[in-house]
């Protein structure tokens, strides 16, 4: 997962940082701090590549553990089964939410960045350079948390399509990270198990798999936790 964030964030970080300095030059040219669709598309392309991988490696693992238990499968079956998996997941409105939230965010943070200098009595090229000298810690910092979340959560829909798609008789289990990190609710869920098909109750929200996209941010940025898979005999 972490080669996986690796290879991408960069990704990010610059298109964020280019978003970032487009929208403090069109403040300074008077045109306001609107919304811009070429960001969208460009976070979409990137996430969209991103969670396909994600599928992809983690739908993988659970196949080729699938073979351990009996499934037959070829692997020109294997590749389509996968390739299904990442077409849905990046359909998913939950998903498609996510991505309309960052570019927002992102126009969010300007804003903000540019009324506190104004409030600070700076005049416009002053506000500018406040706004501007802040992008190369904003961009780091967004992309790190938006590459995590987003590669943890696609990661584990692919384990757990995958491992229905093995058709064999399965549970799943919450698996915490356990650690100083690690939110009380999700390591109050750690050993949890569930239907396949059924959600966990964590902290009163029912999840499918720890980073599901239809959970809250509370629930959901940041988490380390993984779904382990139970074959029943």
């Amino acid at each position: 997962m972490q080669a996986i964030e690796r290879q991408y964030e960069p990704q990010i970080q610059a298109e964020l940082a280019r978003e970032y300095r487009k929208l403090i030059r069109d403040y300074e040219a008077g045109e306001g701090v609107k919304y811009d669709p070429e960001h969208q598309r460009n976070i979409a392309e990137i996430l969209e590549r991103m969670a396909g991988a994600s599928v992809r490696v983690f739908g993988a693992r659970i196949l080729e553990q699938g073979k351990a238990h009996g499934l037959v499968l070829e692997r020109k079956d294997f590749a389509s089964t996968l390739a299904r998996l990442a077409q849905r997941y990046v359909a998913m409105e939950a998903f498609r939410r996510h991505i309309t939230n960052i570019t927002e965010t992102t126009r969010a943070q300007i804003i903000r960045g540019i009324a506190r200098g104004e409030a600070e009595g700076l005049g416009v090229a002053g506000v500018a350079r406040f706004v501007r000298d802040l992008v190369p810690s904003l961009s780091v910092q967004r992309a790190n948390l938006i590459a995590r979340t987003e590669t943890h959560g696609a990661a584990n829909y692919g384990a757990n399509g995958a491992a229905k798609e093995t058709g064999l008789t399965i549970r799943k289990e919450w698996v915490s990270a356990g650690d100083g990190r690690t939110r009380d609710d999700h390591a109050e869920a750690d050993g949890q198990i569930v239907g396949v098909d059924e959600m966990f109750d964590v902290g009163g929200e029912g999840l499918f798999y720890p980073g599901d996209p239809g959970g809250s941010a509370e629930n959901i940025i940041n988490c380390r936790c993984a779904v382990s898979h139970i074959v029943d005999d």
